[in-house]
Order: C-alpha cells, then sequence, then structure tokens
C-alpha cells in the first residue's frame, strides 16, 4: 500500500516527536514507526535494524511482528519465521497493542500469513499448516484479498 507525501511527512514528524522522550517506550515506538516507514520504502536491511533496535528499547509485539515483516521483505526467512512464532506464541499481547483500552487483535491473523510466507521461502512443509491456521481466522471473509492468495497456495 503506497502512502503520499505528506502523510509520509506527518508519521516521520510523529516519530521523531516520540523519539525526543525521554522513556524507552515512546522512544521504541518512534523506531517502530521508522522501521515500518522503511519497509514502505523498500529499504529492508535498514529496516530491520532499526526495528531491532527498537527492540532492544522496549521488547514489544509489535516491534517483533514488524521486524518479522522486514526479515521477510529482506528473504532472511528463518529469521521472519522466528519473529512470527514470537508473535504467535505472544498472541494474547495482541489484544491491546496501544495501552489505550482500544481492541487491536485484528493485527494478529495475518502472524499466520506471513510465516506461512516465511516457511514457503525456507521450503518448509509447514507453511500449509500456517495457512490453514490464517484461514480458520479470516477464511469466511469476502474482503480479504489474502484469502483467495493462501488458498491459491494450498490448492484449493
Amino acid at each position: 500500500m503506497s502512502i503520499g507525501v505528506a502523510t509520509t511527512k506527518f508519521i516521520a514528524k510523529l516519530a521523531s516527536g516520540l523519539a525526543s522522550e525521554l522513556l524507552p517506550e515512546p522512544q521504541a515506538f518512534a523506531k517502530i514507526i521508522e522501521g515500518d516507514l522503511l519497509l514502505k520504502r523498500g529499504d529492508a536491511p535498514s529496516a530491520v535494524k532499526t526495528l531491532t533496535d527498537a527492540n532492544n528499547l522496549l521488547d514489544t509485539w509489535l516491534g517483533h511482528y514488524e521486524l518479522g515483516r522486514a526479515y521477510l521483505d529482506a528473504g532472511l526467512f528463518v529469521e521472519a519465521d522466528s519473529e512470527f512464532d514470537r508473535c504467535a506464541t505472544r498472541r494474547g499481547e495482541a489484544l491491546e497493542l496501544f495501552m489505550d483500552n482500544v481492541p487491536t487483535f485484528g493485527y494478529f491473523p495475518p502472524v499466520y500469513y506471513l510465516q506461512g510466507r516465511a516457511q514457503e521461502g525456507l521450503k518448509s512443509p509447514g507453511f500449509a499448516d500456517s495457512y490453514r491456521a490464517y484461514l480458520s481466522i479470516r477464511g469466511p471473509s469476502t474482503e480479504d484479498p489474502l484469502v483467495a492468495e493462501v488458498r491459491k497456495s494450498l490448492g484449493q
């Protein structure tokens, strides 16, 4: 998904404001935002470094999710699979990612899809289990474009 220049500048300004805070939590979220922007620009190696720095500041579910995406984009399938496995193990944290009492579990189902992609890259037969787990959650959706992609990968 492409975002406009004005939106990118706004997001970068938001990250800059968070980075100037003294506490590790806003600093970590600033790095997560920066890493996501680097991914959108196609700079997966820099995103991996920035997101690793974020996780070193504060161990967050979202930080591991984004780091998994960066590893996947960089073609580092073992590392991506490990990060998505960590997200699946810590799935309860996906219920409220931003500590604002707003449910955020919608971030969780893509973990199975992305883990399936990482496992496919590893030529691991386990990719089908990850894809089936994704379909068990999102399969009935008529609006999710990934459902058709997953079904095609599974030969359905």
